[in-house]
């Protein structure tokens, strides 16, 4: 960008005249420094504070408040903006007296010392994943797990969760145990007692799990009936606790047992009763991990490790090999827990990173609800055609991680995932049934995320394409480098623009970004956008718009030009493979830990991806770095 040449200049001018003066180059690093800081702080408060200062503060931006913040870098993306709109002269406004180029620089230079060269290692912490509740995919995904019943449906039972700042429904500042979703919870206990362990069992699922659970080996003709519950509870409650359980655990089910016998139930119903109790309590329906009364950063024990590994690849309980690990102490052992890793992701159950990561990190999971078509104008618009596209980019992206594909498959992968239906969509011949399978492609139309129906419809408006919804989720959700906000004043298209129906989308944005407050962003979001105009607002592929040639050719501000979807794949892979790599680290360890990311969390994502580009960016490897972490092993208590 042009202000860091401009800043780096000064830096050298700076650096050259304190050697010259016979300054040591540590004392004069230190000075100049502390220097800049001085200079930059006030003359941001000269130029800045008359509008930016609080609570009348204009844009909601009161400097004086995020300048008492330290380090900066806990509000870097307000920084970003403020270095931006500072460079490229669009604050102060007009009527406003501006800071000359000499002390814009000083303010630029203060900055990047200060924000955009922040030394992340000295904040490194492993931060704290606070304990919350099974989000309704989870709660699933256990209850199937600890009956044996992988048929078991129970989603729909329960409202949808709401997303944290992470982006993701596992966060923990947004799982509330509401009266309401405990009484869901309630009931749904109810339920899966009902069809998981019938009175009078008769498919073939419901007598293996009334096997397991109430016919272990260690029965005999004479065995006492609440010895038997013992052992029943012994075994159970351990795996519906991810933990081992206690004496005083233990006798308080089986007190439960022994009233329900006294009241004539059968050992059966008895128990029953006494599930129905586990279901329900914290140590079932929460995460709960050990507190250590220390202001250091500890690590985490091993069984809550396996539930971590668990949650977080499987979306689900710890199986029993996790389990024998945990409680041989081995888990952390990184030949271990590496062997463990790949075991995970081979197994069927890793379907839950495609199915619930993906989706959400992706933000495709909408598609069918919030988004969709009138079935009456667009018949075509099928819920079995949204969730085969929904299901197109979850077994896409778990063929990716379960096969240790490449990172750049993201991008350029040569298959997809598609039933007939889909095919059609796409007009790809030779795909015949209901089922989705694996399909090579041969065109360069489609390959990769940019070409799935499922980004491409929920990145459009309803019946019209959008450059710049496009180009905004490739360079925010896919990349992690969002553009800074539009300024207060400007809308996206302004109305008499708009009206211009016989205007393409791109001579619109050209007449909109005539205006220089646009053109900084729009010139970074545009070309991606314009190169997947061939795309529909459904995905399928069009050659005109209009009666008229679509035109694809884009060019980015660092002169980069490339056309068409094939173009921006290459360029992509070319141009922007740190920020992809980045920010999968990034998005996965969110998951992975269930809360936010924090400023200091930013020392871990950079040491994970450097370790995932000298390795050569294969999926598996991305998983164990962020499972050796520091991060996903231990905390550090929050200070009170």
């Amino acid at each position: 960008m042009p202000f860091q040449r401009l800043i780096d200049s000064s830096i050298r001018c700076s650096t050259l005249l304190f050697l010259f003066l016979g300054i040591s180059a540590a004392g004069s690093t230190s000075l100049l420094a502390e220097t800049q800081k001085k200079e930059g702080q006030k003359l941001l408060e000269k130029y800045c504070f008359k509008c930016h200062r609080g609570r009348r503060a204009k844009g909601e931006l009161d400097l004086k408040e995020i300048l008492e913040l330290k380090p900066l870098v806990i509000k870097l993306d307000r920084w970003k903006h403020i270095a931006q709109v500072l460079d490229e002269g669009f604050m102060p406004p007009e009527d406003e007296e501006p800071p000359t180029k000499v002390e814009k620089d000083k303010i630029l230079g203060w900055l990047k010392k200060e924000v955009f060269e922040f030394d992340y290692s000295t904040v490194k912490s492993p931060g704290y994943e606070p304990t919350r509740r099974m989000t309704r995919h989870e709660y699933e995904r256990t209850v199937r797990d600890l009956f044996y019943r992988p048929d078991l449906k129970l989603e729909a039972q329960f409202p949808t969760d709401l997303k944290g700042k992470s982006g993701f429904s596992n966060s923990g500042n947004t799982l509330f145990m509401n009266p309401l979703t405990l009484e869901r919870f309630i009931s749904a206990s109810d339920e899966v007692l009902r069809l998981c362990l019938p009175d009078n069992p008769k498919t073939e699922s419901e007598l293996l799990t009334e096997k397991r659970i109430f016919q272990p080996e260690e029965f005999n003709e004479g065995t006492p009936t609440l010895e038997m519950a013992k052992t029943i509870l012994t075994k159970f409650l351990p795996r519906a606790f991810r933990r081992p359980i206690t004496e005083s655990e233990l006798n308080d089910f089986l007190k439960l047992v022994q009233t329900a016998l006294d009241e004539g139930l059968t050992l059966k119903a008895a128990m029953k009763r006494a599930f129905a109790g586990a279901l329900i309590s914290p140590f079932f329906l929460f995460k709960i991990e050990n507190h250590q009364k220390t202001d250091q950063p500890y690590r985490i024990s091993s069984y809550e490790l396996a539930n971590r590994l668990s949650y977080f690849l499987w979306a689900s309980m710890p199986d029993q090999i996790l389990r024998d690990l945990a409680k041989e102490n081995k888990l952390q052992q990184p030949e271990v827990l590496k062997k463990q890793v790949i075991r995970m992701l081979e197994d069927p159950r890793s379907e839950a990173l495609g199915s619930i990561f993906c989706a959400q990190w992706f933000g495709y999971e909408i598609l069918g609800t919030r988004v969709r078509l009138d079935p009456i104008d667009k018949p075509w618009c099928t819920d079995s055609l949204m969730k085969a596209m929904r299901d197109e980019s979850g077994l896409f992206f778990s063929s990716l991680v379960r096969e240790n594909r490449p990172i750049d498959d993201l991008i350029k992968a040569r298959y997809t995932f598609l039933n007939e239906e889909l095919a059609k969509h796409y007009r790809i011949r030779g795909v015949k049934g209901d089922h989705m399978r694996r399909v090579e492609l041969y065109s360069s139309k489609r390959g990769g995320l940019i070409g799935q129906g499922s980004i491409l419809a929920i990145t459009s408006f309803p019946g019209r394409t959008s450059p710049v919804v496009r180009g905004r989720w490739i360079l925010d959700t896919l990349l992690g480098t969002p553009p800074p906000p539009p300024p207060p004043d400007v809308s996206e298209l302004s109305e008499e623009i708009e009206e211009r129906e016989r205007l393409s989308p791109r001579q619109k944005l050209e007449l909109h970004r005539d205006n220089p407050k646009c053109a900084s962003c729009h010139d970074q979001i545009d070309p991606l956008g314009f190169s997947l105009e061939n795309y529909d607002y459904f995905g399928r592929w069009r050659e005109k718009h209009r009666g008229k040639k679509i035109d694809t050719q884009a060019k980015l501000p660092e002169g980069v030009e490339f056309e068409g979807p094939r173009g921006l794949r290459r360029a992509l892979l070319k141009n922007r493979k740190d920020d992809l790599r980045k920010q999968l680290v990034r998005k996965l360890l969110a998951y992975a830990l269930g809360r936010q990311l924090e400023y200091y969390d930013e020392a871990t994502i950079r040491e994970v991806s450097q370790k995932v580009k000298a390795s050569g960016d294969r999926f598996h490897t991305v998983m164990f770095e962020i499972t050796s972490s520091d991060a996903f092993q231990m905390k550090l208590n929050p200070k009170e």
